[in-house]
């Protein structure tokens, strides 16, 4: 079963709906390290919308709260290496969009989500740990034990993002889901004017 394939308006119209939703989210749990929905959304919005959409909520949503941060800014090299970690949940996003099956439960489809959150974040935390050491003339190894300190906020991400990606994700899926195919079938039905474009929903 694909995903919902916007044009014009309606993209940027997802783009900033999720991205404010991230964002939003963001700053509301900032007390709580490394524990956030952002991951979630982004890989929503490339499961629902595409890689273009969730690649852009990704990238604008950590130029946003990566910019204007309480701990401080995220600038130069780092916002990118941030920017670029979070493409892998939009990696993901289009894997479970090509998996998607109109006969599959909800609960395998939540394990399967769950394990990519959990992979992703793994991922994530290596990368923009284990890399910045790397790119400062450290060693391998020194840059691995330089991961220590970090581990129990990796626990924390890894753990919380099975949790959000396993019972949120679905959800978030479906309500938007059903929000943009209501609205493209009240389009598609409309009287035609011309220049009014219905959603391409399959």
């Amino acid at each position: 079963m694909d995903g919902i394939n916007l044009t014009g308006t309606r993209r940027v119209a997802a783009v900033s709906m999720f991205t404010a939703l991230a964002v939003a989210t963001d700053y509301a749990m900032f007390p709580l390290a490394d524990v956030k929905l952002m991951d979630c959304i982004v890989f929503v919005a490339a499961l629902t919308f595409g890689v273009g959409v969730g690649a852009s909520v990704g990238a604008l949503t950590w130029l946003i709260y990566g910019t204007v941060n309480p701990l401080g800014a995220d600038t130069g090299p780092l916002l990118l290496l941030l920017i670029l970690s979070e493409m892998v949940y939009v990696a993901f996003g289009y894997v479970a969009r090509r998996l998607l099956s109109a006969g599959e439960s909800i609960p395998a489809r939540s394990l399967l989500w769950g394990s990519f959150g959990l992979v992703g974040a793994f991922a994530y935390d290596f990368n923009t740990i284990f890399t910045p050491y790397l790119l400062t003339g450290q060693s391998v190894s020194v840059s691995l034990a330089e991961m220590l300190p970090a581990a129990p906020f990796m626990l924390a991400h890894e753990v919380s993002d099975f949790v959000f990606f396993a019972t949120v994700a679905p959800l978030l899926y479906v309500a938007v889901r059903k929000a943009a195919s209501g609205r493209a079938l009240r389009v598609e039905g409309a009287p035609s004017t011309g220049t009014l474009e219905a959603e391409n929903v399959r």
